[in-house]
């Protein structure tokens, strides 16, 4: 009975809509570069299997194309083949175990590249970092299945004596220790992503001790009193869009990339409330956020109803925001601190935190997917408060 129905389970696999397509990719050569696009339980992403078509110009092309062909839709089978047995809940098969980490890594970063996967382009110049990272380390024909335990912690040990990789870079310079956790969490990640596509079973990562792991550093963040946004407020500044943004992340704790790509259709009005409802990009995570009289005090006025793709604070200019930034900090007689546009941020949290929200609250606001990130906001304020208990002995000297 078992037995039949599972093999219900992969007919119905084969009369959906394939989930693992062969495509193609042309290269600024000529050449056309192939790619398998699959879709997987709603989550949809490429294996790049450096196979290449070139042009078709005589039959010694048209035959290495025919070869080339045979070989790229013989991986197509064998992926197809993966899907299904995963799907019908079968043992899973051993896949992908020849695939180098090389080109894992690579692919991680290409499908952070394409449009609409909420990544900057930042974010794959640190994955192809990364690579150069492993290559320098162990080279470049590592194996996936090679990666155990062991490795992990000698690329990790590696990490903390790096140097820095990039040709604009003097060569004997170290990386820091924020780069060295950044390698380190997105290899991390990399190899969480193979397990969920099902190419490894877990993430030896895991298995590495937390001494051999590169810490995080310590930073600080500046954030602005009370005071100090009542005197911004006050402060007149030269881009009044720029002022309006600022304070309205002040208020709300949305970071710079969500502000410029708020709309206005994701402003809910519910009843007497007002939120926003809205994908953050860091995250992909939806957020519901109830705004305060002071936040909407701080949005632009809307000019008509028909404008519900429009974006709030489109006529602000990212360029020269740092600049007029801090100019306007200065008129305000903010000089002490390094102003920046995550200042805001900054500040709504531990302004929260000091008026007595709690933290998981906040950590709800702030839209943090893990609350160990927000706790770094309450040991700010704990700071504070030490700092002003301090003010008491300064006043009354002990004798």
């Amino acid at each position: 009975m078992k037995k039949a129905q599972q093999t219900g389970q992969i007919v119905s696999m084969l009369t959906r809509k394939e989930p693992v397509k062969l495509r193609e990719k042309l290269l600024k050569n000529g050449n056309r570069s192939l790619y398998l696009d699959i879709n997987y339980e709603g989550q949809r992403y490429y294996e790049f299997l450096r196979m290449y078509l070139v042009p078709d110009t005589d039959e010694t092309a048209r035959k290495q194309n025919e070869l080339t062909l045979e070989g790229a839709y013989y991986i197509k089978a064998q992926r197809m083949k993966d899907y299904i047995i995963r799907r019908a809940g079968l043992p899973p098969a051993v896949a992908h175990e020849d695939v180098r980490l090389t080109d894992v890594v690579e692919a991680y970063a290409n499908e952070r590249r394409k449009p609409g996967s909420g990544e900057k382009e930042g974010r794959y110049g640190s994955v192809m970092t990364l690579k150069m990272h492993l290559i320098a380390f162990a080279g470049e024909d590592v194996r996936l299945r090679d990666v155990d335990r062991d490795f992990c912690i000698g690329f990790t040990k590696y990490l903390k004596t790096a140097r820095n990789l990039h040709k604009n870079i003097k060569s004997q310079q170290r990386i820091s220790e924020g780069t060295a956790h950044l390698k380190y969490s997105i290899f991390r990640s990399v190899l969480n992503d193979a397990v969920r596509k099902g190419y490894i079973e877990s993430n030896p990562v895991k298995l590495v001790p937390m001494v051999n792991r590169p810490k995080k550093p310590d930073t600080e963040r500046v954030f602005l009193s009370a005071d100090e946004v009542r005197r911004l407020i006050a402060t007149p500044c030269r881009y009044r869009m720029l002022k309006q943004a600022f304070l309205f992340s002040c208020f709300t704790g949305l970071r710079k990339s969500d502000i410029l790509s708020l709309t206005w259709k994701e402003i809910i009005h519910d009843g007497p409330r007002t939120l926003i409802y809205k994908r953050i990009q860091k995250t992909q995570r939806w957020l519901s956020l109830p705004l305060s009289g002071r936040a909407m005090q701080w949005l632009p006025q809307r000019e008509t109803w028909m404008d519900a793709d429009r974006k709030i604070f489109e006529t602000m200019s990212n360029a020269s925001l740092s600049t007029h930034l801090k100019l306007w900090a200065e008129r305000a007689g903010i000089c002490a601190k390094s102003i920046s546009f995550h200042t805001a941020r900054h500040t709504f949290a531990t302004l929260e935190l000091s008026l007595g929200a709690d933290l998981y609250t906040v950590s709800k606001l702030l839209g943090h997917t893990n609350i160990s990130t927000t706790q770094i906001y309450a040991k700010v304020v704990d700071k504070q408060k030490e700092r002003a208990v301090s003010l008491l002995d300064e006043k009354f000297c002990l004798e």
